[in-house]
């Protein structure tokens, strides 16, 4: 960041006179800007102003936290500078009474002041999210007990229809989910009073606020619909055989421009439809590209009104007749969440606990009155006190809290707002972007406003990221955000633009690869993506460091994903399998977690020792180090007994420390609470170093559960017994603390949202194709803050449910602000990105993905595009096709080039997705000698001939390495493997030496992958190419040993070798996967089809192709024939698949021994 100040800066530092909103695009310095502002008003030459004159609200702890700790710098910075200035002496003096806290922390303390007016209890404390989950479920346990011995019927109503299943369990879901939505708005008894509201019976169903909406969506999408038709067109019109197909798409125009002309819901009822006909091209039409984009932009019309069937099947009566069907329903739930309020309230009282929505709306008691009728004399009171109100964050916050900053800043305007909504993806947690957006649309800029008037600043101005990066953002947003999908437009005055210069690269910046996959999940894109990685490790690729270029490191590098939860195991297993360290955010249990299930098993222990299964796992776990033969020899000595009462009986000196320790933690638990006995166990096991020691041991999540147990403490509790009765409560109400990480020089996996804030010199962005959650849409009974309560009508005598008008609104709604917050969220993402973005989108069927967009993009307004997507890769493929650089994606898409030069390019690949080849490590063990009567039954059993083994054993899918042997010896109990994934078994670092078998085989696999060729392959060179590939991580230390440079070195010294380091075309490590038929390899599979995938070492490609295969095979003159004789179909198989693949003859095929230095050739 800079130093000096930019004019977009210096204006939101210094602008007075209103409240100021300033608009803070990702990098821009947001939190500078907020620092120095605060540090203007401090040093100011006139009216100064001392620290805690100010209000600063930020979205979390840890915010505040930071920003406390940068305006301590900045006030150290200007005292250094002046170290002779009272003023700032005595702002770092004060700077503890600086009001710098969360809403609620602010909340809660103006609360504890005005406690009496309100009838509260001033000692009240604040409860967690886990306690008040409980105390939620206790509340309707007994509320719903008693609703169903009253057995009102608007309550069987609901529970009748909206409890629909086996069982009423979704009836708390939806309670909560209703009272929770209540609670965002200003009067939350209004709001479901409102929506209890008389259904409008015998009127037009489209002058309602459902049908409002719906007729809206649909018309506008049927007019961008008919645009496309028009365009289609005009591009036809004159060109030869154009008038038949002309004429029908101009009736087609004709028949949607009469549908866009319905004004109301029965017009729509009524309306027969359009009637798109029969489109035949004659042989005259020669444009077959403008043939298929006709096609492809008819097909989408036709698909769009489908919705017209759904939504408009039935009548204007009909459907306002269903929705009021659901009115009993609609009483009986909005009934049940106001007693569910009532009698949460009342526990709470008791208690002396508020939730964060009670903070709120208490605050909004006092500021506003009960009424919500304006601000009170204690608003206008309270807000005196500050000279300033900032706020952080300001595209998080909700309805009840704007109006309680705007409460507080009625009389003085003095409210400075600074966020970005570009950044606002907290919708689950009802934050509402269209409060900042309000705003942002309403504020003049702040050099044209008048005093008093709302004004705006817009920081453009990006100090994180590359040009290239900057300029990949904006296509992309240029491309796609607009008022409908994301909440803006992204024009001049939203872009991005470069602050600071960076050091110019030879390579692109920005990566799009469009990964085609066989099956839809991410394992082939996981392998593909640590591939990269590994080559920007281990290549020459860069990243900034100040004024200079580094190399990459694996710390520099981050996955972000949207559920990391999910998937981030395949791309952490992919990492794993190429040797890249990474860590993990993908959200695991802190209760799960490896460190806390031992401390909690041990807690248990202490609790009671008769509970055997948390006591052989604390003795299991590294504390302890009992073996399972230990565990069997102590429980050997009496099976029936608890385990702790045979240890007590053993002689053994472990069981005895173990019990002695297990008697003094015993005893201070008796005496302490939960959080001091967690302290003593850390003295008396070192637990926490031994994790810490730990290879992937994790002391942090220790820590973590320590404050765990001292938030437990906090509501009154101490006893060992009951804390674990709550973690065992919070595991069965599904609710989850995140487990703790560690990042150093590893690779993280992350997910978007917990990306924010932050920034990573080179991010991979993928799971683009992944299809968005849309799951809340889909709900039982729906919410929204317009809308009211959206329901289904259930016809409980036939089993059958249909959505209203209402809930097929609300839907809509859901929907289109799902897409938008989507749409932020992948600008979030991007914008993460410092010196490289990388973004995969792995597809199955990638050509039709593409083919779909190629063929609309030129005649389809890009609103149509963009908002009628399933997933965020739709967007960015998009842009893409507006790039000369998209030529392979253009090529997929069937169109030859693209007409649009771009300034900075990207580099975008068309690949194919493939799997990590792992390779596995059996692990021997000793076999104890059999007796000849059991082994006698045993070959019986195992001997058994099933008669119909052919297709049993034939698997769909066979490597080439599979097919070495004879074909006959599939009845050998060898070929008849169960293709189970095997253990990889980590080898000891005791176990050194030189690799041998596998390993040995796979390091000159590698070596061979890697050596670069030049003439003169000396003996040298070869030694010089083994130490580098050691020095960039191909190769380990123990690999390189064991290889014998002297075989190398032979190897090229052949005729086949030279003409390999000369050949114009050669493919090494070649992967391909091709049908063939199942006959060949067993006779009675006549007509089947098997794939064959395989790797080819080696290959020369010109007219005639050679295939060499490497083997490292102990062999003597004595077996080279017999080893030859067993890998022949292997290489067979090669040679078949690369006249298949190449349409060019295998010439020879080799295999070459590096042991003897021998080759052999196999012919058919």
């Amino acid at each position: 960041m800079a130093e000096t100040l930019t004019p977009q800066q210096k204006m939101a530092v210094t602008d007075r006179g209103g409240k100021l909103l300033v608009s803070a695009a990702a990098g821009s310095g947001k939190t500078k800007v907020l620092v120095d502002r605060l540090l203007s008003y401090l040093t100011q030459p006139e009216d100064l102003a001392n620290i805690d004159d100010f209000l600063m609200i930020t979205y979390t702890k840890a915010a505040a936290s930071e920003l406390r700790g940068k305006i301590a710098q900045k006030l150290t910075e200007r005292l250094a500078a002046d170290p002779g200035n009272r003023h700032l002496q005595q702002q770092m003096q004060r700077l503890y009474l600086a009001k710098i806290s969360t809403v609620h922390a602010f909340c809660g303390d103006i609360l504890r002041e005005y406690a009496y007016l309100l009838d509260l209890s001033g000692d009240f404390r604040v409860a967690e999210e886990n306690e008040c989950r409980l105390l939620q479920q206790q509340v309707l346990e007994g509320l719903l007990d008693k609703a169903y011995e009253e057995g009102k019927e608007a309550f069987r109503a609901f529970v009748d229809t909206q409890g629909f299943g086996r069982s009423d369990r979704s009836v708390p879901e939806i309670v909560l989910k209703v009272y929770n939505s209540a609670r965002c708005h200003l009067n939350p008894s209004a709001w479901l009073e409102q929506c209890r509201r008389e259904i409008p019976v015998g009127e037009d169903a489209a002058k309602t606020p459902w049908g409002q909406y719906l007729m809206g969506e649909f018309l506008r999408t049927v007019g961008l619909h008919r645009a496309a038709m028009e365009r289609c067109i005009q591009l036809a019109t004159g060109l030869d055989g154009s008038e038949k197909p002309l004429a029908l798409l101009e009736s087609t125009v004709r028949q949607l421009r009469q549908l866009e002309s319905c004004t109301t819901w029965d017009e729509l009822y009524h309306h027969p439809g359009v009637d798109f006909g029969r489109l035949i091209f004659p042989k005259s039409f020669t444009d077959v590209t403008l043939k298929e984009t006709i096609k492809t932009v008819r097909d989408a019309c036709k698909a769009a009104l489908v919705k017209k069937d759904k939504i408009f099947s039935d009548s204007s009566a009909q459907v306002l007749e269903d929705l009021e069907k659901t009115r009993l329903s609609v009483e009986g739930l909005v009934g049940l969440v106001e007693e569910f309020s009532q009698a949460y309230d009342r526990l709470k009282r008791s208690r002396r606990v508020m939730d964060f929505g009670d903070l709120e709306h208490k605050m909004l008691d006092l500021l506003l009155g009960k009424h919500r009728s304006g601000p009170t004399a204690l608003a206008r009171e309270i807000g005196e006190r500050f000279r300033e109100i900032m706020v952080d964050e300001y595209q998080d916050s909700n309805q009840v809290q704007d109006a309680i900053f705007s409460a507080l800043t009625a009389q003085k305007q003095n409210c400075f707002m600074v966020g970005d909504v570009k950044q606002s993806i907290y919708q689950f947690r009802l934050a509402d972007p269209g409060i900042f957006l309000e705003k942002y649309n309403k504020f003049v800029p702040a050099e044209e406003a008048q005093p008093g008037q709302g004004r705006k600043v817009l920081l453009t101005r990006n100090f994180r990221s590359a040009g290239q990066v900057i300029a990949g953002v904006n296509a992309v947003f240029g491309c796609c955000m607009s008022p409908e999908v994301g909440g803006l437009t992204y024009g001049e005055g939203e872009m991005l633009y470069e602050g600071i210069p960076h050091i110019p690269q030879s390579e692109p910046e920005v990566e799009l690869y469009g990964i085609q996959v066989q099956a839809d999940t991410y394992r082939e894109e996981a392998a593909f993506t640590a591939r990269r990685i590994r080559e920007l490790l281990t290549e020459e690729h860069f990243v900034r460091e100040k004024d200079t270029l580094r190399r990459i490191r694996p710390e520099d590098i981050v996955i972000l994903l949207r559920s990391p939860g999910s998937v981030g195991g395949e791309f952490q297993y992919a990492l794993e399998q190429l040797g890249i360290p990474c860590v993990t955010g993908n959200g695991e249990d802190l209760l799960q977690s490896r460190e806390v299930s031992t401390l909690r098993a041990l807690l248990q222990t202490i609790d009671n020792p008769l509970q055997d299964i948390p006591l052989v796992a604390v003795l299991a776990s590294p504390l302890f180090g009992f073996t399972a033969d230990d565990l069997a020899q102590i429980r050997k000595a009496d099976r029936n007994s608890p385990f702790i009462r045979v240890m007590e009986k053993s002689e053994r000196q472990d069981c005895r420390e173990f019990l002695e320790l297990l008697g003094k933690l015993r005893a201070q638990a008796r005496m302490n609470d939960v959080s001091k006995l967690l302290q003593d166990i850390f003295a008396l096991t070192r637990m926490d170093s031994l994790y810490g020691a730990m290879e992937e041991g994790q002391p942090e999540n220790l820590q973590a559960f320590c404050r765990l147990a001292e938030d437990y403490e906090r509501n009154g509790h101490k006893d060992l017994g009951q804390f674990l009765d709550y973690l065992q409560a919070l595991e069965e109400k599904g609710v989850t603390a995140p487990a703790q990480e560690g990042s150093s020089g590893a690779v993280t996996i992350m997910s978007i949202h917990k990306s924010k804030g932050l920034e990573f010199p080179v991010v991979f962005l993928c799971g683009l194709s992944r299809s968005f959650n849309q799951e809340s849409a889909r709900d039982q009974v729906l919410c929204h803050k317009e809308l009211g309560l959206g329901l289904s009508w259930v016809n409980t005598d036939q089993r059958v449910r249909y959505p209203t008008i209402a809930k097929r609104a609300i839907s809509a709604k859901i929907v289109d602000s799902t897409i938008s917050e989507e749409m932020r969220v992948l600008y979030v993402a991007m914008t993460r990105a410092k010196d490289r973005l990388i973004m995969t989108y792995a597809q199955t069927n990638l050509p039709k993905e593409l083919t779909g967009l190629v063929r609309r993009m030129d005649v389809t307004d890009p609103l149509l595009l963009t908002w009628d997507v399933d997933c965020p890769g739709t967007w960015v493929l998009y842009t893409a096709l507006h790039r000369t650089e998209a030529g392979e994606l253009f090529a997929l898409g069937g169109k030859p080039n693209c007409s649009q030069v771009q300034e900075i390019p990207w580099k975008i690949r068309v690949v194919e997705g493939e799997t990590l080849s792992t390779q596995t490590e059996t692990q021997s063990a000793e076999i104890q000698e059999i007796a000849p009567e059991i082994l006698e039954k045993m070959e019986k059993f195992l001997h058994f001939s099933y008669p119909y083994t052919a297709a049993t054993q034939t698997p769909s899918k066979q490597t080439a390495t599979q097919l070495k042997g004879r074909p006959k010896d599939q009845e050998v109990a060898e070929a008849a493997e169960q293709h189970q994934p095997e253990r990889v078994w980590r080898k000891p670092s005791f176990a050194g030496g030189s690799p041998q078998g596998k390993d040995y085989g796979n390091a000159v696999h590698t070596l061979m992958e890697h050596i670069r060729f030049r003439r003169d392959m000396s003996l040298d060179y070869v030694n010089s190419e083994i130490a580098r590939m050691e020095e960039e991580g191909f190769l380990t230390r123990e690999e390189c040993m064991g290889i014998r440079p002297e075989k190398i070195h032979a190897f090229f010294a052949t005729e086949v070798g030279k003409a390999l380091c000369t050949a114009p075309k050669v493919l090494r490590e070649f992967k391909f996967s091709i049908l063939v038929d199942a006959q060949s390899q067993e006779p009675s599979m006549a007509g089947e089809k098997i794939l064959l995938q395989g790797v080819v070492d080696c290959a020369m490609v010109e007219d005639s192709i050679t295939v060499v295969d490497f083997k490292t095979d102990h062999v003597t003159k004595d077996t080279l024939e017999a080893a030859a004789h067993r890998y022949a179909p292997q290489i067979r198989a090669y040679g078949k698949a690369m006249e298949k693949i190449f349409q060019k003859p295998v010439k020879k095929k080799l295999l070459y021994f590096f042991h003897l230095g021998a080759f052999v050739e196999v012919t058919e």
